[in-house]
């Protein structure tokens, strides 16, 4: 098994705080408004996690999905429960001494989730604005950025865009389908708030 990388992270967060510099903030203050709001535990986070099984799909499950990736297995985060995710779930739970089921429950979750350092979960607090595609506004292209990054890992795709562009719109799209959001590419409440819970349960904020 591999161990979990945090270079992702921290190039987000520079980034992230590079945007917020640029609305006269400075650096420093940008990590910190960033790292305000988390949860205070990530054993409690853990706990309101629902109990998850083969076949089922959603927010939950993708989050679970991108957790089990980043501890170095082949899962993409589809948002369905399949085989492949079974498998990967077996084989934590038997290495870990959790009875190998494939469900997903409090054991698990605290394993998976309530083990990580509480930055790691916490949420801050949601974006308030509604971005829609098209919008030529750097500040909003750069949080959906920022939002989609800390869901699927630090790439390319979610540098320097100065507007929601046909590029974010796509990865968007793509999250939507996976979490049972209609699939228009306007990211409001519904979005951010899923963004937000895939991106707790699988580790991926950090401070």
């Amino acid at each position: 098994m591999k161990t979990r990388k945090f270079g992702v992270r921290a190039i987000v967060l520079g980034v992230f705080a590079t945007l917020l510099t640029g609305l006269g903030m400075s650096a420093g203050a940008g990590v910190a408004s960033a790292c305000q709001g988390h949860t205070a535990n990530s054993n409690a986070f853990a706990t309101t996690l629902p109990q998850v099984r083969y076949g089922q799909s959603g927010t939950t499950v993708q989050g679970l999905q991108l957790n089990l990736k980043y501890r170095g297995y082949s899962l993409t985060g589809t948002g369905y429960y399949g085989p492949l995710t079974l498998a990967a779930v077996k084989d934590m739970q038997r290495k870990n001494g959790i009875n190998p089921s494939g469900i997903v429950g409090s054991k698990t979750w605290q394993l998976l989730v309530g083990s990580l350092h509480p930055s790691m979960t916490g949420k801050p607090g949601l974006p308030d604005f509604a971005v829609y595609p098209g919008e030529r506004n750097q500040f909003k292209a750069g949080t959906v950025a920022h939002y989609l990054a800390r869901v699927y890992g630090w790439s390319a795709s979610f540098q320097e865009h100065t507007t929601y562009d046909a590029d974010l719109q796509k990865q968007v799209k793509r999250f939507q389908k996976s979490n049972g959001i209609k699939a228009s590419g306007i990211v409001g409440p519904r979005t951010w708030a899923a963004m937000a819970q895939v991106a707790a349960i699988a580790g991926n904020w950090g401070c």
